[in-house]
Parts: C-alpha cells; sequence; structure tokens
C-alpha cells in the first residue's frame, strides 16, 4: 500500500528531475525554438512539482499504515532518486533539430504517464487516486501541444502560448 505521502514525495522527486534536465537543455542548445521548448517543458515540470507538493490527505493513519509508508516512500524514492526515464540530460544538450526536441519531450512524458499509471494501480486512496489522474490528464495534454508543436514547426515556439 503506499499513501498520498509516498506518491507526493516520488511524483515531486521526478518533476523536479525532469524541471533540471530540461532546464540545463534549454540553456546548452543552440536552437532558439528548442531552447523555447525545453524551456516551456521546465516551467510545466515546475508546475507539476509545486502542485504535487501541496497534495495532502484526510484520511489518519494508523501505527502500521505508518510504518508501510516509511518503508514505500524509501523503496520509491530509491528507485526515482535521479530518474529522467527516456529523458538522457546527454542527449537533450546534444539535440540540434527541432523534431528531436519534441520527440524527446513526448518520449519523456509518455514514460511518466506510465510511471503514474503504475502508481495509480498501488493506491488505495480515492482522492489520490484522483488527484494522480488530473496529473495525468496534464501529462497527456503535454504530448498533444508537443505534438501541435510539431505540426506548426519551430515558428510556433516564437512566442508560444501554450499554458
Amino acid at each position: 500500500m503506499f499513501t498520498v505521502a509516498d506518491i507526493r514525495e516520488i511524483a515531486v522527486q521526478i518533476e523536479k528531475n525532469g524541471e533540471s534536465a530540461y532546464r540545463q537543455a534549454a540553456r546548452a542548445v543552440t536552437d532558439s525554438a528548442v531552447s523555447t521548448v525545453f524551456s516551456w517543458m521546465a516551467d510545466e515540470e515546475k508546475s507539476h512539482g509545486q502542485w504535487f507538493a501541496t497534495l495532502g490527505s484526510d484520511e489518519p493513519l494508523t501505527k502500521e499504515q505508518l510504518e508501510i509508508e516509511k518503508m514505500g516512500r524509501k523503496l520509491l524514492q530509491e528507485m526515482v532518486a535521479d530518474q529522467t526515464f527516456s529523458l538522457e540530460k546527454e542527449m537533450l544538450l546534444k539535440t540540434s533539430k527541432f523534431d528531436e526536441a519534441l520527440s524527446q519531450a513526448q518520449l519523456f512524458e509518455q514514460d511518466t504517464i506510465m510511471f503514474y499509471q503504475f502508481l495509480l494501480g498501488l493506491l488505495e486512496d480515492d482522492k489520490a487516486r484522483e488527484q494522480l489522474t488530473i496529473i495525468i490528464d496534464e501529462e497527456k495534454w503535454h504530448i498533444e501541444q508537443l505534438a501541435e508543436m510539431r505540426e506548426t514547426g519551430p515558428e510556433s515556439c516564437k512566442n508560444p502560448a501554450l499554458s
């Protein structure tokens, strides 16, 4: 059993990892459209991290549940300590083409969705499941936005109104 606190801690870490990778890449790439995409994605990851940090649960935990929570949190934290799934910092730093940047961002979003769906199956708290579903929907929206950018091309990133 995982609690809202477990999911919150792990999700915040995943979002911070993604934000860090995107920010580093945004500073390193020379193509302004690619940099804009990475900066936008970093801002989105930061926003998600902040949202996850506010998650809480009204349900008091029993002593046994607190112990399970402690073990579960430690296990999950070790799993995602600096995990960025398919988002490899080195590949991002070498990305020079707009389509490559979008592809990498979409893969990261898809991996994040799969991980969150895995966590969803471990949650027993209905409120936590509902909140995690909202974030999964947000990640799906990112994939749609990235696909739209691909269709409209780099010109759409000069001043993106993506929020």
